[in-house]
């Protein structure tokens, strides 16, 4: 039996492949499984839809780049924008659509949820004020944003400039809540 992993990334394979011709929306789960000739139970059995597969593509993604850096420091964002920008035309497709389960949509939530709980544990508290719950939202929305317009090609920068660009703009209470996260 392949390994869990091995599958995922098959998948993932498959998709990528995939979106190089048509976006996201065009992607049919019974597709991607008779390219890959498989039952739709094993992708099921993985991923709960194919945007949970995309989100899936990013955490690889992400993980891997914070095995090359501290997480959340100037470094981590280099090494995190060199891999996007690696898979742009992937990420790009994926971006073009926003329905309720796009990966634009989750990478906000993945943002937001990282920013409140680094900011929980920073200061100690267990639900955060109107004001800190604020700041994570807005930096969140900001960076993925940013991102987005990044690899869509509305804001040209190089990896590393659009690393020092985000990083430059985290409010100091977040800088500080995930440098002493790192430290742990």
């Amino acid at each position: 039996m392949v390994a869990t992993r091995d599958t995922k990334r098959m998948f993932a394979d498959e998709l990528e492949a995939m979106m190089a011709r048509m976006p996201l929306s065009k992607v049919r789960v019974a597709d991607l499984c008779a390219r890959l000739h498989v039952e739709r139970r094993v992708f099921y059995y993985h991923f709960k839809d194919k945007y949970d597969l995309v989100a899936w593509v990013f955490e690889q993604d992400h993980l891997a780049a914070s095995e090359n850096a501290q997480p959340y420091t100037l470094e981590f964002y280099t090494e995190s924008h060199r891999r996007l920008w690696a898979r742009r035309d992937f990420y790009r497709r994926a971006f073009e659509e926003d329905s309720q389960n796009s990966i634009y949509r989750y990478l906000l939530e993945f943002s937001i949820q990282a920013n409140e709980t680094a900011l929980r544990r920073h200061l100690g508290v267990p639900k955060l004020s109107r004001e800190m719950a604020f700041e994570a939202r807005h930096f969140a929305h900001g960076n993925v944003g940013s991102v987005v317009d990044w690899l869509r090609g509305d804001f040209e920068a190089t990896p590393v400039q659009l690393a020092v660009c985000i990083f430059s703009c985290i409010p100091e209470v977040l800088r500080e809540a995930y440098r002493t996260q790192s430290e742990l």
